[in-house]
């Protein structure tokens, strides 16, 4: 009786496999004709970000929560791929999805000798059930799993389907993959894991939740595989597993930046030295001045030739809550209060509007409606091109932006990659002060044009992208020549007493920097260049709250000179003081004015100019005039004969004025014996006014309730203050600065000095309601 039920039995069997094989060939044929599904969704991995040394910054998360990386087949080590084809589906390549003896054999056990459960599951077979999400522990779902495995090996290679295996297999916990599975358990690439961790990998998949090793239990259970699948090899002995506390979580808000182009395993540029050096100086100094009510700071340290990033800090303490940590500093968009001065001084060597001595005036100044003024209130008259951008003085940024063209500050500034919001007329003229926003990414872009003979190039993040490319094909932005004049002008700036951290700056190399504090003290900026070495440091609060200790140079500098020496100190080799580019030509100019020198200058200096660009004057300060010696009044032309020569200095009225408010004593030249009918020989050149408001290019507003009032305002050459103004011709009034109550329509407006010399421009005012 018992021999005739175990035939029925077995007869029971061959039918169902004969089905099954029928069944099999049918699906087969009919597969072929279903599309292929989405095998991976590699939009939904994980990001493993490593330094330039190769180790580990961050192993992100999934959207649903898992450890899962894309690593393609053929950087899946040998030993890995043969161990899991051994252990889990030695037929892999010679079955067509399903192997029907496994099959057999788990029924026979399964479902017949009652034994325990088997699932016969090839390794397609386990890759539809973990990409399906089916569950298998029944009857109907093994035979959907079948059909999924059927499907795949109908439209897929054996290659891509063990490599989707290895991409999704579940390695315990929220671990899938074994890209994943080798960072989490061993720190290291999977590419690089040896042939005893590749082995112990190969274990895990088949029972996950017990063997996985992220407890003594789960090392126990997975031991004890080992033993069965390889018997007395001691090769377990020498693993040590890591756990998933254990991932480290460097530079999270660089690894963030990073990990937008998800599913891939990136070789970033960052330098562990800068990142550990920079992240040190950046949370001691916010420490110490927490008491003073600030908060937070970022900083970004960049390789200036390669533009590779080095250090990115984005904010004092990533995981503090009360800070708003986890917001990028270095990405976000703030006011960068002085830091564009220096580009505003490129493009006017650019535009042969000044070279690096030429004289400006820091004094009153109105454009239209707009009167910039200096962050101190105070004026300091007459400075050199350098000495007003080493001083960040606001008034001489404003007149040189007000006539560049072609490009203006703003047209530069999105050529150079800054993408601003608004359009040019929103900004004005207080683009030059920091009237637009900008992210330190953004500043330490356009350094970087200073460092490389003005051409533009976008910063590098992966280690693939180093080399060079299209952009360093593009059109310059700045001439080699204006880029390596402002960077030499930036070398004046004095550094800070002391670095911080340091007792004082030791730096072999000059530093190129400047500094910016937004308006209303909301923000500290420090940009620098030394060597090879750019870097930029922002302090301030996240909430915008301002603080009167937000002042870039006392505030940032100090951080950004202690930064630069520490990373100069590790990593020495970066490079060497800049050298002049071809198209310069060092000429003698006058200290004082910083024009050519003439024969009167008492000294002289060597300066730089660009031939054919430049604005080539001699020095219009210093100046020959005859004196009778009996009253010591200035002669006419002619009147020389026993007149004595002297050289005397010329400034303007407005200038002459300043120095007398500060103290300074400047002679005017003496007054003329008797009025001159010729001028230019009597003083060595005399100068006419020069008309400051209004300007040509600017339109100006007239109100309907006629209570508008336009500004005219001159300066008078040499001591000849009476200034005396015309429009079309009708009298207006004398004075430096007088106020005409304006209508609609162009007009012509005219300056006359007392000795009838005289200036001219056009005004338009326009009606506004």
């Amino acid at each position: 009786m018992r021999i005739r039920k175990c035939s029925h039995l077995a007869a029971r069997v061959a039918r169902y496999t004969i089905a099954l094989f029928l069944l099999l060939a049918t699906a087969w044929t009919a597969l072929a004709l279903i599309p292929p599904p989405l095998l991976i969704n590699r939009s939904n991995a994980s990001c493993a970000v490593t330094d330039r040394e190769g180790k580990l910054v961050r192993l992100s998360l999934t959207g649903d929560e898992k450890f899962r990386l894309w690593v393609a087949l053929d950087a899946l080590p040998p030993a890995l791929l043969q161990a899991t084809l051994q252990y889990e589906d030695r037929w892999f390549y010679h079955h067509p999805g399903v192997n029907p003896v496994a099959l057999v054999r788990a029924a026979w056990t399964s479902f017949v000798a009652r034994g325990r459960w088997m699932g016969g599951s090839t390794l397609t077979m386990q890759l539809a059930r973990q990409r399906f999400r089916l569950n298998t522990h029944a009857l109907p779902g093994k035979l959907r799993q079948i059909g999924y495995a059927l499907w795949l090996e109908r439209h897929f290679s054996k290659e891509t389907l063990l490599e989707a295996y290895l991409n999704i297999a579940p390695y315990g916990a929220n671990i899938e993959g074994a890209g994943a599975a080798a960072w989490v358990y061993f720190h290291k690439p999977v590419a690089e894991l040896s042939a005893d961790e590749a082995r112990a990998l190969a274990l895990i998949p088949q029972n996950p939740r017990l063997r996985a090793p992220l407890t003594p239990a789960g090392q126990q259970a997975l031991q004890a595989a080992w033993q069965v699948a390889y018997g007395d090899d001691p090769g377990f002995e020498r693993l040590g597993f890591r756990h998933r506390e254990d991932l480290p979580l460097r530079a999270p808000h660089f690894a963030e930046r990073l990990c937008q182009r998800r599913g891939e395993s990136l070789t970033s540029t960052l330098d562990p030295t800068a990142q550990a050096l920079t992240e040190g100086l950046l949370h001691s100094f916010v420490r110490q001045q927490r008491a003073h009510g600030i908060g937070n700071a970022a900083a970004m340290v960049v390789h200036a030739p390669s533009m590779e990033v080095l250090a990115y800090v984005g904010s004092a303490d990533y995981l503090d809550r009360r800070i708003q940590g986890f917001v990028n500093g270095v990405k976000a968009r703030r006011s960068p209060g002085s830091t564009l001065k220096p580009f505003v001084y490129a493009l006017a060597i650019d535009q042969g509007l000044i070279t690096p001595d030429t004289l400006l005036k820091d004094t009153p100044l109105r454009v239209g409606e707009y009167r910039p003024e200096n962050f101190e209130g105070n004026y300091l008259g007459p400075l050199s091109a350098t000495g007003a951008l080493v001083r960040s003085r606001n008034i001489p940024a404003v007149a040189l932006s007000a006539q560049l063209r072609q490009p203006t500050l703003y047209q530069f500034l999105g050529l150079a990659g800054l993408k601003l919001t608004k359009g040019e007329a929103f900004y004005g003229l207080t683009l030059a002060l920091g009237g637009a926003e900008a992210s330190m990414e953004d500043l330490i872009g356009l350094y970087g044009l200073l460092a490389n003979g003005g051409h533009y190039r976008g910063l590098r993040w992966l280690i693939e992208d180093v080399g060079g490319g299209p952009q360093t094909a593009a059109p310059p932005r700045l001439s080699p020549q204006a880029a390596f004049l402002v960077r030499q002008m930036l070398e004046a700036n004095p550094p800070p007493q002391r670095s911080f951290g340091l007792r004082s700056f030791s730096g072999k190399l000059p530093v190129a920097w400047k500094t910016g504090t937004s308006s209303g003290l909301k923000d500290a900026w420090a940009l620098g260049l030394m060597g090879d070495w750019l870097a930029g440091v922002w302090l301030g609060n996240f909430d915008g709250s301002p603080n009167r200790q937000l002042v870039g140079r006392d505030l940032a500098g100090p951080l950004l000179f202690g930064i630069l020496e520490a990373v100069s100190q590790e990593r020495p080799g970066g490079g060497s003081k800049p050298t002049p580019p071809p198209g310069l030509k060092a000429v003698e100019v006058c200290p004082l004015s910083g024009a050519l020198r003439s024969p009167w200058c008492p000294h002289g200096k060597s300066g730089w100019i660009i031939p054919g660009v430049s604005p080539i004057k001699t020095c219009a300060v210093h100046r020959q005039v005859f004196i009778n010696p009996a009253n010591g009044l200035r002669q006419c032309r002619g009147d020389e004969g026993h007149s004595q020569p002297q050289v005397a200095e010329f400034w303007d009225s407005d200038v002459l004025e300043l120095f007398r408010l500060a103290g300074v004593r400047r002679a005017s030249p003496p007054p003329f014996e008797r009025p001159c009918e010729d001028l230019t020989g009597g003083d060595g050149g005399a100068h006419p006014p020069t008309i400051v408001s209004p300007l040509a290019s600017q339109r100006y507003p007239i109100r309907a309730d006629g209570n508008s009032r336009i500004e005219f305002s001159g300066v008078s050459d040499g001591g000849r203050h009476r200034l005396f103004w015309f429009v079309d011709d009708s009298y207006v009034g004398e004075g430096n600065t007088v106020f005409w109550p304006g209508r609609p329509g162009r007009f012509g407006v005219r300056v006359v000095d007392e000795q009838g010399q005289s200036a001219a421009t056009a005004l338009t005012a326009v009606p506004v309601e």
